[in-house]
């Protein structure tokens, strides 16, 4: 008893207390009750399953109490275990309904209007098709542009073709069709569909990897998951883990789409692009070492790997089947999860606020639980609705993200509640997981995955489904189905076909049993600061570089590859290369790869000093070089449309090189109205004869920004090395 007494003095009881039959989840910082949520002297709860009482101290709250106001009969009505379970779906489903705006379009959240092309379509996928299904036809189509391409409406240096995730459309609105089943529907999607890849096969392929080019997805701020020495063309460049793959589920539709629409042919061409990215994915950016996927590809001449584990990616290479089945179970068990949550990545970057850096998105923790299910990983998915539905019932709203060392709202760089995608996130939790649905050309099929802490039965009735009214049962736990049936008769497999209309019911069982996977549950974690080298001569006239670090020891990188280590900020240049250095932290994670510097004894510099725009797009530069074969190519310029992060104009023209097509240069948004700061381009790689060579800008149509009608830069120099 007196230690019970010591523990109550020092703020621990409740942690002690809730260790019995009524405890669903629990670890150091918060526990899930089935009656309540407890965080220190947090506590939030469900008198009913139409009201939230939360003491969290947000100024949002008017009484700190959540009430049901709309009216939701005309979605399906939810039935859990716990009242709290049922509280938070229908404050979900209340939220999509107020998401709806008087045009019948998706709003992206509180403080943030309009439709976003990434949200809506993210948030379709995830649960919002289900529920909000003709807004959210209506939303994509809002992101349509006057050429019947997808539109790219955010993303760094002047939106596309710096950042490429706009295909994610592609999988929501085809997403749609599988719910709806509406052949109108995918009628219209297709030309748009078809569009869209072809200019980004033009645009964004890299011939090398296989990879696509372009900012990961979502994760658009360029300070907060990238080193800050890259640029946007230098984001351009990189070959990101979850825009991979995004393409690689938007070409796998239009392959599908193809075959039914337009020429087997066609579909075959897809087909193999589709495969050709989920190929370069494993073989570019597995690391076996670690049991998941690189975060990118990132650098200028040589690309090297970010190491850092990336929720969404990781989820998406699960869920879509790009990972192979054998490597499935260890990487969802490997994830770093934190008691908060599982970050938008991992490590974290020091001295960067929180907000996709040091914060977990309920969205993504979606994915994640949709990953974790498809792992049959209890544990993890356990975690993850726990981590969702703590914020939802603390803060009596669906909020954008939480700082993830404190599970706070409130310390992120920006916040909003009743965010679409964290919406869509708690239900697919229901939706996806609990009940296990997935919807497929020629049905529903059912996979439900229920911890043994959550069993019990649950019910989701008056499910409007194409032309059915479906009233489904789940009852037990387990990651596998001991019977289904639809209407009391019993079925080999556990799907609902298509083809049946009219209202019906289906009964889940679950078998009980669980496979021994685990979850890497870790501390908040930082990797090394990055090094930032200067380039020095010594008094032998011997050049070096030299770096200032937090760190003990280095890896030296020539090219991409290592080739030294050290443990003093100095490095003697021993041959010609571009070189880049990565501190080693003694919690055993690297830093990001310094900027890369230099070092060649040969390099030609031509003089351009040119304007290119849609009108006068052709530039012509004749250069000289000494030796025949593969140049590293990439040009100083100017473009002053818009801020970094904001706009819409991009400049991107085609490079010829002796008239014939050699790769796209990119000249991306550098500040508004500074003309005097000049930035270098993405590198190119050019096979140059020796002596005089023309080098041309074109501008085609896949060049096509997202402005449309300003797409201009001004070229000043061009510059190159050997690449051999």
């Amino acid at each position: 008893m007196k230690a019970l007494k010591t523990l109550a003095i020092a703020g621990l009881l409740v942690l002690t207390a809730c260790t019995g039959n009524n405890t669903i989840y629990s670890n150091g910082e918060f526990t899930w009750k089935k009656t309540a949520f407890i965080q220190d002297t947090l506590k939030a709860y469900a008198p009913d399953a139409y009201t939230l009482v939360s003491n969290y101290p947000d100024p949002e709250f008017e009484s700190g109490e959540w009430h049901l106001e709309k009216d939701l009969s005309g979605l399906p009505r939810y039935t859990a275990p716990t009242t709290l379970e049922e509280a938070i779906f229908n404050l979900s489903l209340e939220e999509s309904i107020k998401a709806v705006e008087p045009d019948s379009t998706l709003r992206t959240g509180v403080n943030w209007g309009g439709v976003w092309t990434r949200d809506v379509s993210y948030s379709t996928i995830l649960g919002i098709s289900m529920v909000q299904t003709e807004a959210a036809k209506k939303s994509l189509m809002r992101k349509v542009d006057r050429l019947g391409r997808i539109i790219q409406d955010t993303g760094t240096g002047g939106s596309w073709p710096c950042s490429t995730d706009r295909l994610i459309w592609v999988a929501a609105a085809y997403e749609l069709y599988r719910v709806s089943g509406d052949e109108s529907w995918k009628q219209a999607i297709y030309p748009i569909i078809k569009r869209s890849l072809e200019d980004d096969r033009a645009t964004v392929f890299d011939s090398e990897t296989g990879l696509v080019r372009g900012e990961s997805s979502y994760l658009d701020w360029r300070q907060q998951e990238y080193p800050l020495w890259m640029k946007p063309a230098d984001i351009y460049q990189s070959e990101n883990l979850g825009t991979e793959c995004v393409h690689y589920a938007a070409w796998d539709i239009l392959a599908k789409l193809e075959g039914e629409l337009g020429d087997s042919s066609a579909a075959a061409e897809y087909r193999q692009v589709a495969d050709g990215i989920k190929d370069a994915i494993n073989a570019n950016l597995w690391m076996p070492e670690k049991g998941w996927y690189a975060q990118y590809l990132y650098g200028r001449k040589f690309p090297v790997k970010s190491p850092r584990f990336e929720t969404l990616g990781e989820a998406l290479t699960v869920i879509l089947g790009i990972c192979p089945e054998e490597n499935v179970a260890g990487l969802v068990a490997s994830a770093p999860c934190e008691d908060f949550g599982t970050p938008c990545f991992f490590p974290q970057i020091k001295a960067i606020p929180p907000y996709h850096n040091d914060a977990m998105w309920p969205f993504v923790q979606g994915y994640w639980n949709r990953a974790a299910a498809k792992a049959g990983n209890p544990d993890a998915v356990l975690h993850g609705i726990a981590c969702i539905y703590r914020m939802a019932a603390l803060f009596l709203t669906n909020k954008e993200n939480v700082v993830i060392y404190n599970g706070r709202c409130k310390g992120t760089e920006i916040n909003s509640s009743r965010q679409l995608w964290s919406i869509a996130g708690s239900l697919s939790s229901v939706l996806n997981v609990l009940m296990g649905m997935e919807f497929t050309d020629n049905g529903i099929s059912f996979s439900p995955v229920v911890p043994q802490q959550m069993a019990g039965t649950r019910k989701l009735e008056q499910f409007k489904w194409r032309k059915s009214v479906l009233d489904i049962t789940v009852s037990g736990y387990g990651a596998g189905i001991k019977s289904f049936s639809i209407d009391g008769q019993e079925c080999t497999d556990a799907v609902f076909p298509a083809s049946l209309e009219g209202s019906h019911s289906i009964s889940v069982t679950l078998d009980g049993q669980f496979p021994s996977r685990g979850i890497n549950m870790v501390p908040n974690t930082y990797a090394p600061s990055t090094p930032v080298l200067e380039r020095v001569y010594g008094s032998s006239e011997k050049e070096y570089f030299r770096w200032a670090s937090d760190a003990d020891s280095f890896i030296i990188l020539r090219n991409g590859v290592p080739v030294d280590t050290t443990t003093i900020g100095k490095y003697f240049v021993k041959q010609d290369g571009e070189y880049q250095v990565i501190a080693v932290g003694s919690n055993g994670w690297d830093s990001f790869a310094s900027e890369p510097l230099d070092y060649q004894s040969t390099e030609i510099t031509a003089r351009v000093g040119a304007m290119t725009t849609k009108e006068n797009a052709k530039v012509s530069i004749r250069v000289d070089v000494p030796f025949g074969g593969l140049w590293f190519a990439d040009f100083l310029f100017n473009n002053c449309q818009g801020e970094f992060e904001q706009n819409n104009k991009c400049c991107n023209r085609t490079v010829y090189v002796n008239g014939k097509k050699a790769g796209l240069a990119v000249f991306p948004q550098i500040g508004k109205g500074v003309t005097d700061l000049l930035y270098r381009s993405n590198s190119l790689k050019l096979n140059l004869e020796k002596g005089t060579n023309l080098i041309e800008l074109r501008f085609s149509s896949e060049n096509e920004n997202m402005n449309i009608d300003v797409n201009e830069c001004f070229i000043d120099s061009i510059r190159l090395t050997p690449a051999e």
